[in-house]
């Protein structure tokens, strides 16, 4: 269960915002939205393999604190992409 929701679930909560990202900045004259994809195609890959292998490494000892870490991880790309957005938002780039 742990793996479906720390490595399934998280990619497809990181696919739906890279997804609304270039939906919302389509047709604004910018790049966002190509690189909001581009950081998608290569950081959802990525994300799971790290999530996953920190599941696999904490999986005997369950009271170690991996949450944390996990969601760290998995927040990373959103982030990413929303700072894209809010930098050429605000410096009209």
């Amino acid at each position: 269960m742990s793996y479906l929701l720390g490595v399934g679930g998280v990619a497809l909560l990181q696919a739906g915002f890279s997804f609304a990202i270039i939906l919302a900045t389509r047709g604004g004259g910018s790049f966002v939205g190509l690189g909001a994809m581009l950081l998608a195609v290569l950081g959802i890959p990525i994300t799971a393999f790290v999530n996953f292998l920190l599941i696999r490494a904490n999986r005997k000892n369950p009271e170690s604190p991996y949450v944390p870490r996990l969601a760290l991880v998995s927040l990373a790309l959103p982030a990413a992409q929303l700072a894209l957005t809010i930098l050429v938002s605000v410096f009209r780039l």
